[in-house]
């Protein structure tokens, strides 16, 4: 199968891109492969063929736009260059406005405009920069949403692939029945990659290394948008806590001057270590006790199974995508409201505790995560392109593929 994936990263650092660069990865090993992406890392070109879209990196709304125009001229170009074309073209989120035929949507933006809109999720607005930072994460969001509306658009035979339940959910209240035949494939998680014997390997060196004594205790936060993901609630719980020998540390891309400040202001800044960024968040896992995200809005939350492969106990929203695996009380804990910072503190509270409690629920956590390969998810990829296939020839008969087609599904599931 002659396959084209348009996503504007494709790597294994987080987010989309560590989802898009799985699913490449898989899907090589069996059909020709085309990446369409600004940057690449981590995949073997020999296997696919590469094609680098021009785009600005920053602001966000310009590298969103640049990579947009810039996808769909590049396919026009081609598709009108190339006798054969491409079976299927999926885009990773809505960053390509040539016809496709797949998109996988890892955020509902109409949802995400609503919050901001409605003041539950807000930036921080201190300084120019930062006015000038909302400012343009505000025009993004709603060139996004725009983009997306048109995606559900009653003409649209595009198929779109939500990562949980809860996000066709919201797709369905913005958009009505024609949301309905979202197809829902949850993202998996690389269980070599994340697993609790990474605590033997990587968890004493990591921690001398920012200078955490061996009895302290350590919670750990991963990811980007911290006013969405709720990196206020998380230092405002931890000024909370009874129990002063623990640190926070806090992954990823944010605005590390406001919330320093923040920690400043509620006496908690020294027990807070911030790491801009990590190729290998595998170890940080390895190094912590309990994973928490207190996030206000999650289509899924990769980190929350990534957490729960590697072994440990997790605290997650209710609202997360990722939600729908953890059984509240065996192997996590889930908030029921992530801006109640005394919830957030109690649940926290509790496991640190209790050691015997985050063994059992970090060992349950670990079983859940067997089951989310992303071997799984290819397959279950699969299944959609045969489906798309099978529909574009009325003369095939109903259930049938094109000839190799069926092996190569078998071959993704082995």
């Amino acid at each position: 199968m002659r396959i084209a994936i348009v996503s504007p990263a494709v790597h294994f650092r987080s987010g989309p891109a560590r989802v898009t660069a799985a699913l490449v990865e898989r899907l090589c090993e069996h059909h020709q492969v085309s990446v369409f992406s600004h940057t690449i890392d981590g995949i073997d070109l020999s296997k696919i063929k590469y094609h680098r879209v021009p785009a600005v990196t920053r602001p966000k709304f310009l590298a969103y736009m640049t990579f947009l125009v810039s996808s769909t001229i590049i396919l026009a170009v081609l598709s009108h260059l190339t006798k054969r074309g491409f079976d299927i073209i999926h885009s990773s989120g809505y960053c390509c406005a040539f016809p496709v035929d797949v998109v996988t949507s890892h955020f509902c933006e109409k949802e995400g405009l609503r919050l901001e809109n409605s003041s539950v999720i807000e930036m921080p607005h201190i300084g120019i920069g930062q006015a000038l930072k909302a400012l343009d994460h505000r025009a993004y969001r709603r060139l996004a949403a725009f983009v997306e509306g048109l995606m559900f658009g009653h003409n649209s035979h595009k198929v779109c692939i939500a990562v949980s339940q809860s996000m066709k959910s919201e797709f369905i209240r913005h958009y009505g029945d024609v949301a309905e035949g979202v197809i829902v494939i949850p993202n998996g998680v690389d269980l070599k990659m994340f697993s609790p014997a990474n605590r033997h390997v990587y968890r004493e060196s990591l921690r001398r290394k920012y200078d955490i004594p061996s009895g302290e205790l350590v919670l750990m936060f991963a990811g980007g948008d911290w006013e969405r993901k709720g990196v206020h609630y998380l230092i405002e719980a931890l000024a909370l806590l009874s129990r002063l020998e623990v640190r926070l540390v806090i992954i990823g891309s944010g605005d590390e001057e406001f919330y320093g400040q923040l920690a400043e202001l509620k006496q908690v800044r020294e027990r807070v270590i911030f790491v801009s960024h990590s190729s290998n968040l595998s170890k940080y896992y390895a190094a912590s006790d309990v994973f928490v995200l207190p996030t206000l809005y999650e289509p899924f939350g990769l980190v929350i199974v990534e957490a729960m492969a590697s072994g440990l106990p997790v605290i997650a929203s209710r609202v997360a995508g990722a939600a729908d695996v953890i059984v509240d009380g065996v192997n996590g804990l889930l908030l029921r409201e992530p801006s109640d910072v005394s919830e957030v503190a109690a649940k926290i509270e509790l496991l640190l505790s209790n050691a015997e409690l985050r063994k059992t629920m970090g060992g349950h956590a670990r079983k859940t995560a067997g089951n989310l390969s992303w071997d799984h998810v290819a397959t279950k990829v699969m299944d959609v392109y045969v489906g798309i296939l099978a529909g574009r020839h009325p003369e095939r008969p109903r259930g049938r593929v094109p000839g190799g087609l069926q092996q190569s599904v078998q071959g993704v599931a082995s």
